[in-house]
């Protein structure tokens, strides 16, 4: 029942289409079961009375009927059918994006991209398949099993008895298979995430390991979960293979009584209220096939179900995890200060990586953090975004914690350029108009020239018409540009740059630096940088170590202090002389 009702919640806004899809499965079901029960009929009529045209014909002409209606019903069930299946498929995709989109990152970070892309695609399709059209099929068996099931005790009640008592054993062969299915299934799609992830992982770090020569080792992994899942596979398909058998070999029994004690009843003139005679026997036989049939058609559906079923539990695992709620309140047209009290985090309850961390960023003021890789630098940009929730204390914006503020309103303020470039699929124009749909030609490219990208563009096959995507051949430092065109062309007032230059030369990067101060000019700006020289004209600098700030002050006071500071920047000027 649980699964029935999870079901219902995402049939939500289709239960009339149901209704219809089963009401013509129902007609055409019936339609064509009406058919063995006249043809039996006739079949009467011609031994006791000849082959009478005239009087065979009504019977003629109401199979005719009832085959034309059952053929256009069905053709109408499928259609509708498929319809409704895809627009369930839809609205689950959209739920599963939208859910991507407002869990909190933490969720994302613990799902590997393999495993939230099948449960996109693959568990959703499963669900459209298994379920919807499943669920179709399913209905569609159990109408044909009630109709038969009337039709025979009509023809013959004794037999009829013999049939009902007889089934159950074709469904308890198929409930037992199906009960041992399902915890395969389930195993089978789990694993299947993590094939997904493997690749996923594999493709997108391809050079690092011919780099390192782990061509052996990647296979090795794969062999190992590939192995398991197919185990699981071949358990699964071991049970769902047995149902139909086993359903089938219990029917042909049942099929073979039926006969014998049908020819029993005809032979000896058993008076059983009824007349019944070889016609009758005819139509009943066609009638207990089609009882047997729907039985095995169930059981199939069933076993397709089961793993669907344990798709749908997936999705809904997911759709059930809580968004990331926070309030709706706005910031003025300028913020005038942000500030940090006591912030405290972990990606988990053992271990904090931000320690009582306090901080200030003031209008207009270039601030910057700096520390050893893993110190929590970048994790502090991300709690700044409110990307995670904070363990203890919180930012103000303006005296307004951010908690109460929306995402959509600390976003419109702050404009990023991180260390991975993210260049989407389109055109030039459209990457660099991305999150800023009023953006005209001119204002793209204003920020294209302010960003130095300009000539770089201009030199691109179809200009800012070009199409382009991560592959397509663009340097790092011209995706950067691009990334730094995009911040321009939206006009934040906050400027956040998390080691921006990181992966890019030396000369690459001094052209960017030009980009970045005429970015930060006049506006608020918070910058990560791994090379100390960049950040020397700060108004201020962190120097965090252990997820705690160790120091702060300027360039000059931090050195006059020859601290921790003063150590980072005279070990890296060594290094660079070096």
């Amino acid at each position: 029942m649980k699964r029935i009702s999870l079901l219902k919640t995402y049939l939500k806004g289709s239960k009339k289409g149901m209704v219809f899809t089963f009401a013509l499965a129902a007609i055409s079901t019936i339609s064509k079961l009406m058919i063995p029960y006249l043809a039996g009929r006739m079949i009467n009529e011609i031994i006791q009375n000849g082959f009478a045209l005239e009087k065979l014909s009504l019977y003629l002409y109401l199979m005719i009927a009832f085959l034309t209606l059952g053929v256009f019903t069905r053709y109408g069930f499928d259609a509708l059918c498929g319809s409704l299946a895809q627009k369930i498929g839809a609205r689950i995709r959209k739920e599963v994006v939208d859910a991507y989109l407002s869990v909190p990152i933490s969720y994302i970070d613990k799902h590997t991209n393999g495993d939230l892309l099948l449960r996109l695609l693959n568990d959703t399709e499963n669900v459209q398949n298994g379920l919807v059209v499943g669920g179709a099929a399913f209905f569609d068996g159990v109408v044909a099993i009630i109709v038969t099931t009337v039709m025979m005790f009509t023809l013959n009640w004794l037999l009829g008895i013999a049939v009902v008592l007889l089934t159950p054993l074709s469904l308890l062969a198929s409930r037992f298979v199906s009960r041992f299915n399902a915890k395969h299934f389930k195993g089978q799609a789990k694993n299947a995430g993590s094939i997904s992830a493997f690749f996923a992982e594999s493709l997108s770090s391809s050079e690092t390991i011919q780099n390192f020569n782990l061509q052996t080792k990647k296979k090795e992994e794969l062999e190992g979960i590939s192995d398991q899942y197919r185990k699981n596979v071949f358990k699964a398909s071991l049970g769902a293979s047995l149902i139909n058998p086993s359903t089938r070999l219990v029917n042909g029994i049942i099929n073979a009584i039926l006969i014998t004690l049908g020819a029993l009843i005809i032979a000896g003139n058993w008076n059983l209220g009824v007349h019944f005679g070889i016609g009758d026997l005819t139509a009943f036989l066609v009638y207990a096939s089609n009882y047997m049939d729907p039985f095995n058609e169930v059981s199939d559906v069933v076993a397709e179900m089961s793993f669907a079923f344990a798709s749908l539990e997936r999705i809904d695992s997911l759709l059930r995890e809580p968004r990331d709620q926070r309030g709706g309140k706005k910031l003025p047209e300028e913020v005038e200060k942000i500030e940090g009290k006591n912030i405290s985090f972990g990606y988990d309850d053992s271990h904090l990586v931000i320690r009582d961390v306090s901080l200030s960023l003031l209008k207009g003021k270039r601030i910057a953090l700096v520390g050893p890789t893993g110190c929590g630098k970048t994790t502090l940009i991300q709690l700044l975004m409110g990307f995670y929730p904070l363990k203890e204390g919180d930012f103000y914006w303006d005296s307004e914690p951010s908690s109460l503020l929306s995402k959509d309103e600390i976003s419109r303020k702050v404009g990023m350029v991180l260390q991975n470039t993210w260049i989407f699929h389109g055109t030039v124009k459209e990457n660099i108009a991305y999150g800023n749909d009023c953006a005209s030609d001119e204002d793209i490219m204003e920020a294209a020239k302010a960003a130095k990208a300009h000539e770089m563009i201009l030199r691109l096959p179809k200009g800012y018409d070009t199409i382009i995507d991560d592959g397509s051949g663009l340097s790092g430092g011209e995706k950067q540009l691009l990334c730094v065109a995009r911040v321009f062309c939206r006009k934040p007032e906050i400027i956040v740059l998390d080691e921006a230059t990181s992966n890019i030369d030396i000369r690459t990067e001094s052209l960017l630096n030009g980009s970045f101060d005429r970015l930060m000019k006049g506006k608020t700006s918070l910058v990560v940088a791994h090379r100390l020289s960049t950040i020397v004209s700060s108004d201020c600098i962190y120097c965090l170590k252990d997820g705690k700030i160790v120091e702060s002050g300027t360039h000059d006071e931090l050195l006059k202090k020859q601290g921790f500071y003063y150590s980072l920047y005279m070990s890296q000027f060594a290094h660079e002389n070096d």
